[in-house]
């Protein structure tokens, strides 16, 4: 079973609208939970926030290698076509 390449384009371009939604999201619970680490510092709290910044951080690093990813690779094969 073989995908076409306009369906295969088309799927990507999905997948990458979700991924720049979720790095937008992730950036947003970034910004809260970074907030909160610096408001609970030194009580119990802060180091839930902790957690949760580390929970962003990973998904904001993984959204970002996505998108970088997919420039590159768009980049090098626009580039690869001789005019």
């Amino acid at each position: 079973m073989e995908v076409e390449p306009k369906k295969w384009r088309r799927w990507l371009f999905y997948l990458d609208i979700v991924v720049i939604a979720v790095l937008i999201m992730a950036i947003v619970f970034l910004a809260k939970d970074a907030y909160l680490a610096g408001y609970y510092h030194g009580s119990n709290e802060e180091s839930i926030s902790l957690w949760h910044m580390g929970r962003d951080i990973a998904f904001v690093t993984g959204s970002l290698a996505w998108v970088f990813y997919r420039f590159f690779t768009n980049e090098f094969r626009i580039l690869r076509r001789p005019w």
